[in-house]
Order: C-alpha cells, then structure tokens, then sequence
C-alpha cells in the first residue's frame, strides 16, 4: 500500500489538497504455492523422524550405560567372592606354616596374592562409580549421585531372522524415514524453482487527486525474465535432492550392514554363553573346591590352589563378558532396526 498527500497554493490565493493511495497484490502461481507449501510439511515430518532417531539413539546408550554398569558390579562381585577364598586359604596355608608342614614362603606368597584381590577389587568399584556418573548423565541428573539398579542382561531371543528384519528395518526405521521426507523437501524444493520461472503477476488499484482533477487507476503487473531463468536456483535445488538420495542409499546400505553384523555378534555371544552354562563353570568351581581340600590334606600345593582360583575368577569374568556381549549387541540390533528385536 502507498498513500500520501500534499498541497497546492494557486497564484491567486486559494490552497488545493493532493491525495493518492495505491494498492498492490501479487499474486502466486498456484503450482508454485503448492510446492513450496509440499516442501514446508514434508521438512517438518523431517525434522519429526529425526527427533525420533534421537530418542533412539538415546535409548540405546542409556541401555548400553545400563549393561556396562551391570557388568562392572558382576566384576566387582567376582573380586570380593575371590577376596574371601583368599581368607580362607590365607588361613589354611598360616596354619600349614605353624606347624611346620608349609615353607614360611608361603604364608608371604599368600600374603602377596591377598594384596591382588585387594587392588582388584578397588578397581572394579572405582569403574563401577565412573560408569555410574555416565548413566547419571544420560538422565539429565535424574538418577542423583548415589543410586542402584536391578536387572540383569539380555536374554537370547532364540533366533534372528536377517530378511525378516531387513525389511521391517527399511520399513519403519526413522533414519528411512527421514531421508525420505527431505528427499520429498527437495523433490518439492526444485519444483519451486521450476515453477518460480514464470513470473508472479502483481494487480495493483488506485486512487489519485491532483488539482483540478482526479482519477481510479488499475493495472497489472508483470515482469519478464529476459537474463535471469533461474538456472542456477534450479541446479542447485537438483543438486541438494541428488545429495539426499545418495544419503537415503547409504543410510540403508549401513542399517543393512548394522543388522548382519549384530545378529553375527549375538550368535557368538549367545554359543558361548551355552558352553560356559553347559559345564564349564561348574568345572572350574568343582576344580577350586577339590584343589582346596587337596591343600588341606597336603595333597595340594599352594600353586595349585592359586591356580584354580585364577581359572574360576577368568571363567566367571569370561561368562559375565559374553552375557554382557549378547547384550550389547542386541541392544546395537535394536538401535539400527528402530525397535524391540522379535525372534
């Protein structure tokens, strides 16, 4: 709108007032409208799947936070247990030195594996605490500096089906889905730009007075682009939806890539932990118990109480590190399907 006034003094004295106001409406081809507008919704389900993607991933490392907490406190446990077998075989082997039927060496040797389990076990908690302020982080604080948890980790779901999973993932994952999104934002972007190469018409109506006279004027408006096609608005709009179909192909190939590796993981973790549930554990513990009592009736060297502990104490660590393992990866096979893993 432009509007304005002024005034006329005549030779012969009397003052005329001059008025105009003018009106101008461009108008938008409709085409151009409706791409711009396609562009605006498709960026905004964009922008909703990426905050989706966050929530995911955020998800993850909370769960990931979780399982490395979890298994620190089973570390930590693992040391105590081994701190008392060391009391008690520290008491057996004081008393073999007492009456003469131990070297003195022993009872220093003893002493020096019972220092061992001490530092051991000052690690592990000092881990447990570190792990501790990072889950406390990923809450935002709410957690507080002292807290616990329960639970335990993930349970082998049975079996995993690439295919099955593949195609849900290209589904429904939310990294797909935003790709797609501003692959239709671009797609809507450079058909804009397209349209934007017939110019918009600008209808304008007026009115002016000016001394002695006055009049209503109309008009229409319309610019023509002789130079400036667009060209370049319009590669470069080409350009950013090339991009992001590159971008949708590799999100793909990498979630495709994600999925296979996870399964592989779980697979070995999940073989694992079934050797170690079969019998190995049990062997190491049966294998303590009998070096123990051997020791005890001389039939035994310390050596050989030492090293039974130290198998039983790598046997529960290992065992401890494949559940922590399947949990892992199926927490990582939750991440890049975009959900809970169905066997």
């Amino acid at each position: 709108i432009q509007s304005g006034r002024g005034t006329v003094r005549e030779p012969t004295g009397p003052t005329l007032t001059e008025r105009y106001a003018t009106l101008y409406q461009p108008i938008e081809w409709p085409g151009k409208r409706a791409a711009r507008q396609q562009a605006a919704q498709a960026g905004l389900d964009g922008a909703l799947a990426s905050k989706e993607e966050a929530k995911l991933n955020l998800i993850a490392a909370t769960k990931q936070a979780f399982y490395d907490l979890l298994f620190a406190e089973r570390q930590t446990e693992t040391a105590i247990q081994n701190v008392r077998t060391m009391e008690e075989v520290q008491k057996a082997v004081i008393r073999r030195v007492d009456a003469g039927e131990a070297p003195p060496f022993d009872a220093v040797k003893i002493k020096v594996e019972g220092m061992k389990v001490q530092k051991e076990v000052a690690r592990t908690r000092g881990v447990v605490q570190s792990i501790q302020a990072s889950l406390n982080s990923l809450t935002a604080g709410a957690l507080g500096l002292e807290f616990s948890i329960q639970g335990d980790f993930a349970v082998w779901p049975g079996a995993l089906h690439l295919e099955t999973l593949s195609e849900q993932t290209l589904a429904n994952h939310p990294i797909i889905t935003k790709w797609k999104k501003l692959i239709v934002q671009a797609q809507q972007t450079h058909r804009q730009e397209q349209q934007a190469r017939i110019p918009d018409v600008t209808l304008s109506g007026g009115y002016q007075r000016d001394a002695g006279r006055e009049a209503y004027i109309a008009g229409v408006s319309i610019p023509f682009p002789v130079w400036n096609q667009r060209q370049g608005d319009i590669a470069q709009a080409k350009g950013t939806l090339r991009q992001r179909e590159a971008s949708l192909l590799r999100a793909k190939q990498e979630l495709l890539k994600g999925i296979a590796q996870q399964i592989q993981l779980s697979h070995a973790a999940a073989a694992q932990i079934a050797t170690y549930e079969k019998g190995l554990l049990k062997q190491a513990q049966e294998a303590l118990r009998i070096a123990q009592v051997s020791f005890k009736y001389g039939e035994a060297s310390l050596l050989d109480v030492l090293d039974a502990q130290r198998v039983l104490r790598q046997t529960q660590i290992d065992y401890a590190q494949a559940k922590y393992d399947l949990s892992i990866a199926l927490t990582e096979l939750e991440r890049v399907t975009g959900g809970t893993v169905q066997p």
